[in-house]
């Protein structure tokens, strides 16, 4: 982003800085001071190494998954991380070159991840792989995992589905094998069955223990029920949905489209006017929604920043940002960073500056161009960020020495049940009832081609 579009967004008519190149200010710092820092309200948390294994591998993405931070390179190098100590755990080379990995995903016990056409599922104490499969096609909107199957979104717009939860037999004699035998459970890693868009996925797709939702450069987001294995709700937009969507509440989802429009679905009642709303905006929306208790934030395509009100759909402020990215929210503060490594510091309730890029840059001697590998933390306020050559850091506000997460953690898991919040809530009457997902129908093996979809479900191939 280009600091004079922020500079733009200020409304409190402070005085600009004299126009001046970034090249020209202070020597680049790989490991940024404490004293520069605390000009912001920042502090190191702390930095590790990411592994290189070899001269041209660069670190190429990050994202969070639960207490662990995945740092991923050009040449398919996984590495683990405690998100909040930087301990690394393991790594695990899936030997294979990719310039744009899909998100890391977990459950339990294993970490999902794609690299070309092939998804692996690995350990997650140990960073050993436990299974691997082939995908259709490049997956463009990442990953998902429960308790019994993992999904990849494809740019050909299919998500697969891939069964997880315990070996199966993978033949039951001469006469028949598992990709006929109605009978037989398929063994972990198996692929079962897929929905199909009509184009590609890049959004990033939700899935619970019961139901699996997705949005699509079609212009349409699904919401799937994995234990009857059909769409059962779909709401189309008339623009493409590019962005991964946020997730508000106890079943809202936040999209934006290029209709320029932003929408607000209520996972289990899609046409309720109480709780649904649509925005409309002056450019096309597609950057992902981040959601921070009542608040959310996107950027639309002419570059201005919206922050809403999540709950009744309303414009709190807008500004325009042009190039740029939302490296944290605080409960006070966002977090931004210029294309050319300057750090913006906005206040959340007024949209006001309070730190420029100029100031930050050359008076505070903050320059974050080696990092070029930033990531947006959907889930609580700390700053992440890798340098091409495998300094990874992590910020923090000051004394901040516990993470606040964006969701509140006294909420319900997002799209659970009634009856799923009443088991939480008294498990020992829970304990004779039947298990929540039925995961053998779930996972019953079905190709995408056989599965019914002419009713319920999306289009055939």
């Amino acid at each position: 982003m280009n600091r004079r579009d922020w500079i733009a967004g200020v409304s409190t008519g402070m005085a600009l800085a004299p126009t001046m190149v970034f090249g020209q200010g202070p020597s680049t710092k790989v490991i940024p001071t404490r004293t520069a820092l605390a000009q912001v309200g920042l502090e190191r948390h702390w930095f590790n190494a990411v592994p290189l294994s070899r001269g041209s591998s660069r670190v190429a993405a990050m994202n969070l998954a639960g207490k662990y931070l995945f740092a991923q390179t050009t040449d398919g190098l996984i590495a683990c991380y405690d998100a909040e100590s930087g301990k690394r755990y393991w790594t695990h080379d899936l030997h294979a070159l990719t310039l744009k990995p899909s998100n890391i995903s977990i459950n339990e016990t294993m970490a999902v991840a794609t690299v070309g056409q092939k998804i692996v599922g690995i350990d997650l104490a140990t960073g050993a792989q436990v299974w691997q499969s082939k995908l259709e096609d490049l997956c463009t909107g990442g990953t998902a995992v429960n308790s019994f199957i993992a999904i990849a979104a494809l740019a050909n717009g299919k998500v697969q589905v891939f069964n997880v939860k315990a070996p199966g037999v993978d033949n039951c004699g001469d006469q028949h094998n598992a990709l006929t035998c109605p009978k037989l459970k398929p063994s972990v890693g198996s692929y079962i069955y897929a929905w199909k868009a009509a184009k590609s996925i890049t959004a990033k797709p939700l899935l619970t223990e019961k139901l699996m939702g997705f949005a699509s450069q079609d212009g349409k987001f699904y919401m799937a029920s994995l234990g009857q294995r059909k769409i059962v709700h779909r709401v189309a937009t008339k623009g493409p949905i590019r962005g991964n969507m946020g997730l508000y509440g106890k079943s809202q989802v936040i999209v934006g489209s290029d209709d320029q429009k932003i929408y607000s679905i209520n996972l289990f009642e899609p046409e309720d006017n109480d709780t649904n709303w649509i925005l409309p905006t002056k450019s096309p929306v597609d950057h992902a929604v981040l959601v921070a208790g009542d608040d959310a934030y996107t950027v639309s395509k002419d570059g201005t920043f919206h922050a809403i009100d999540a709950k009744s759909g309303t414009m709190k402020w807008e500004m325009p940002i042009g190039e740029s990215k939302l490296l944290a929210i605080t409960p006070t503060r966002l977090y931004g960073i210029t294309e050319d490594g300057a750090i913006a510091v906005v206040n959340r309730a007024d949209g006001q500056i309070t730190v420029t890029p100029e100031q930050s840059f050359h008076s505070f001697g903050l320059d974050f161009r080696n990092y070029s590998a930033r990531m947006n933390n959907d889930t609580n306020d700390r700053l992440y960020m890798a340098t091409e050559d495998g300094i990874l850091l992590c910020l923090r506000e000051l004394g901040k020495t516990s993470p606040t997460p964006l969701r509140d953690p006294k909420l319900p898991g997002f799209a659970m049940t009634p009856s799923e919040i009443e088991k939480l809530n008294n498990p020992e009457e829970a304990k004779g009832s039947a298990a929540a997902p039925n995961a053998e129908k779930g996972t019953k093996n079905v190709s995408a081609e056989t599965l019914d979809a002419g009713k319920n479900d999306l289009p055939n191939n």
